[in-house]
C-alpha cells in the first residue's frame, strides 16, 4: 500500500512462490502473553506527530524507508536481508512511542535474538499482543523454546492467498455429516 495524500494505492507484491513458502517456513508467531489498550497507544503516537516530536518524525519517515527496502528484499529474495531489515524496523518503531515497548517485551525479544532470530516487532499498536519473528529455519526450534521459557505461546500460523472470506450458515441445515 502507498499512501500519497489523499490517494491509497494497492498493488499486490508479486513474491515467487518459492520465497513466500521459504518466509512462512522461516516466520514466527508468538503471542506474549499479554494484551493491552491500543487505543492509548495510538493517542500517544498521534500526540507526539502532531507537536513534530523530532524522534517520532525521524522514526515514522524510517518506518516508510524500511518498508519499501523490505518490500524489495522479498522481490529479490534476500529472506536474511528482510530479516535484518524487519530488526531495524522494530528498533526503529519504538522510537515512535515509548508505550510501544515495555520490559517484558524487550527481554522477550531479546531471548529470541540470542537464540537465533534475525529479527522480528510486535504487531500492531504494540504495548502486547503478537510478535512476529524471522528465524532461519534451524533455528527457530531454539527462538521456541527460549519464548515458552519465558511464557510466550508460539502460535501456528499460514498465509493465505485467498484472503479473509467468510460466511453464513442457513439456520434450517440440522447436521453436518463429516467423513474423514
Amino acid at each position: 500500500m502507498e499512501f500519497h495524500g489523499d490517494r491509497v494505492i494497492v498493488n499486490p507484491l508479486r513474491i515467487h512462490q518459492d520465497t513466500v513458502n521459504e518466509l512462512e517456513h522461516n516466520l514466527l508467531l508468538c503471542y506474549t502473553g499479554t494484551t493491552r489498550r491500543s487505543d492509548k497507544i495510538i493517542e500517544d503516537q498521534t500526540r507526539r506527530f502532531e507537536e513534530k516530536e523530532e524522534p517520532t518524525l525521524r522514526a515514522l519517515g524510517e518506518q516508510k524507508q524500511l518498508a519499501m527496502d523490505m518490500k524489495n528484499a522479498l522481490l529479490i529474495r534476500r529472506l536474511d536481508d528482510f530479516g535484518d531489515l524487519l530488526h531495524s524496523a522494530w528498533i526503529s518503531k519504538k522510537n515512535i512511542s515509548p508505550r510501544i515497548s515495555n520490559n517484558w517485551i524487550d527481554e522477550m525479544y531479546e531471548a529470541a535474538r540470542k537464540s537465533g532470530a534475525i529479527g522480528g516487532k510486535i504487531l500492531g499498536a504494540g504495548g502486547g499482543g503478537y510478535m512476529l519473528l524471522y528465524c532461519e529455519f534451524q533455528k527457530k526450534h531454539k527462538v521456541i523454546e527460549a519464548l515458552k521459557q519465558l511464557g510466550a505461546l508460539p502460535t501456528k500460523f499460514a498465509f493465505e492467498s485467498r484472503g479473509l472470506q467468510t460466511w453464513r450458515i442457513h439456520e434450517n441445515v440440522r447436521h453436518i455429516a463429516v467423513s474423514h
